[in-house]
């Protein structure tokens, strides 16, 4: 079994730059689907699903991001 390390306070800033810019990427194809297929299609409900998960993974990085800076600080 591997060991885990915390990301780097470097890493931790690169991965909220790039998941910013996948989000808003996201939020953008969701708005396309809508407007194609409207909003009860299941290419814009699945759409939506990304951009959810994508908000959710950056509050958890949030939340860990914050205790992770303030015991490396």
């Amino acid at each position: 079994m591997l060991d885990r390390y915390p990301l780097t306070i470097s890493q931790l800033r690169q991965a909220k730059e790039e998941l910013a810019v996948m989000k808003q990427r996201a939020e953008e194809i969701s708005q396309l689907m809508a407007a194609g297929y409207g909003d009860a299609d299941p290419r814009t409900i699945r759409a939506g699903e990304v951009n959810a998960a994508i908000q959710r993974l950056q509050w958890e990085l949030d939340r860990s991001g914050n205790s992770a800076d303030s015991t490396t600080a």
